[in-house]
């Protein structure tokens, strides 16, 4: 999940393309006819995947990746394509505790997104969800041939070889997780979305915000996977491939299982990074209950760096194609203004299932913590950016008419989750302004460094 320091935040990862690894002795070594006949099924599967993957996601509606279709036999698809993954890292190596399953979040709706739960018992802090062996963890190291098309493929980019390498995976589909990669949705980061779709973001930015986040509003096709990786080209897997290493790799690494895990921040964020001898480990940073889910951050956790300072709410989104749970976090470094945004203890209202009203939203049971003090300049820009959004939401019957009848066809999850980042937005702005203390200019005086977080030991989200 965590990008390298500079703003386009590449997440990439790699280990040998499976079949490679298998016969240069990295893994189990097969007999040729096995590795044959493996190679004529995968075919076969990956064809059915294919056409399972092709149909519409659902709404994005939290941090997992939106679900493809809602059909009882897609459900079943993919619950065979998880538990064959977990199948296979047992079988070679892996620890995952007994205590752990990977469930929708709501059991009685299957097309809800899934989770990490710690459903058959409570854990304590420091205690061990699962470890997997290096061995088993694409990580990126340069090769010379790229199985697709025979080119000879080698450059310093770590995160370009994790991309070729889950690409054979899942092209060959000689390993459970490539299967399972191969199942998941395609272009659900913006950057990776449709034109139509990138236009309507671009609509919910405002001209401001489209500068500032301008590579969700772009191709990132083009900038982070043709004119990045040697070899690179337009084949449909080969994109999808760049959108999962920059959507799910942790760095330059794509480990199975922990790219399931979701995110969120504050007293949430009940999981860490470790490593036990030559194993990836996931550890709890806390206590968790039974029946609990387990969390994630992508941008607050013990290793990213200056994300933990300066990556908010709408970078989750650029990056991730997300809007994430509470605790939300705004950046903005041109008028020095940095807020976060969450529901009061005890409960708040149900954000992402609530209903914009016609002053642009609720903000009831929502508290405001400034990590500096804002200034006029600050506000004045708050204010402008939620007049903006107020006169966007009448224009959503003609925004619609103009995206679905018109030349470009967005898609609905497009559409759904462009609507989902102005409610937050909406929503935010405004609890700000409601509970925004006296202006100061003393974050001006700050420099260069004001957006760090000055709380100590505390997680920068964590509200409580």
């Amino acid at each position: 999940r965590i990008g390298s320091s500079n703003n386009s935040s590449r997440n990439r990862n790699g280990l040998a393309g499976s079949l490679l690894t298998a016969l240069n002795g990295k893994r189990p070594i097969f007999a040729v006819l096995t590795i044959v006949a493996l190679l004529f099924v995968a075919a076969s599967e990956i064809l059915k995947l294919d056409r399972i993957t092709n149909t519409t996601p659902n709404v994005i509606s939290s941090t997992e990746s939106p679900m493809v279709g809602s059909t009882a036999g897609i459900k079943e698809v993919s619950d065979k394509l998880t538990n064959d993954l977990l199948s296979w890292l047992k079988s070679n190596g892996s620890f995952i505790d007994e205590r752990v399953s990977i469930r929708h979040v709501d059991p009685t709706d299957p097309t809800s997104i899934r989770g990490i739960f710690a459903d058959h018992g409570s854990f304590e802090k420091g205690e061990t969800l699962f470890t997997i062996p290096n061995i088993l963890i694409y990580n990126g190291k340069p090769r010379k041939v790229k199985k697709n098309d025979g080119k000879i493929w080698r450059d310093g980019h770590a995160d370009c070889g994790t991309t070729y390498e889950i690409h054979d995976a899942m092209l060959t589909g000689s390993t459970p997780y490539g299967r399972y990669l191969a199942h998941q949705p395609k272009r659900y980061v913006p950057g990776y979305w449709s034109s139509a779709g990138r236009k309507l973001l671009g609509v919910m930015l405002g001209d401001d915000l489209s500068q500032t986040y301008r590579m969700a509003v772009t191709d990132r096709v083009l900038d982070d996977w043709l004119n990045f990786c040697k070899g690179a080209t337009m084949d449909e897997l080969e994109v999808h491939a760049s959108q999962l290493v920059q959507a799910r790799a942790d760095g330059s690494l794509m480990i199975p299982i922990y790219d399931m895990i979701n995110h969120r921040n504050g007293h949430w964020y009940n999981t860490e990074h470790s490593h036990i001898g030559k194993s990836f480990a996931l550890v709890t940073n806390q206590k968790v209950r039974q029946g609990e889910q387990f969390y994630m951050s992508y941008n607050t956790c013990t290793i990213c760096g200056s994300r933990t300072h300066s990556w908010g709410t709408l970078e989750m989104f650029m990056d991730y194609g997300f809007v994430e749970p509470f605790p939300h976090r705004y950046v903005f470094s041109s008028v020095r203004l940095k807020f976060g945004v969450d529901e009061k203890k005890g409960g708040g209202p149900k954000y992402l299932k609530s209903k914009s009203n016609a002053d642009g939203g609720s903000n009831d049971g929502l508290v405001v913590k400034w990590y500096v003090p804002p200034s006029q300049k600050g506000l004045d820009f708050l204010k402008t950016e939620l007049d903006r959004l107020q006169r966007v939401q009448p224009k959503k019957d003609e925004l619609h008419n103009n995206f679905f009848e018109g030349k470009e066809k967005i898609l609905e999850s497009e559409w759904n989750a462009s609507w989902m980042l102005h409610e937050a937005m909406l929503v935010a702005f405004q609890t700000a302004l409601d509970q925004a203390p006296a202006v100061s200019n003393e974050v001006w005086n700050m420099g260069d460094d004001w957006w760090k977080d000055l709380s100590g030991a505390v997680a920068p989200n964590r509200f409580y």
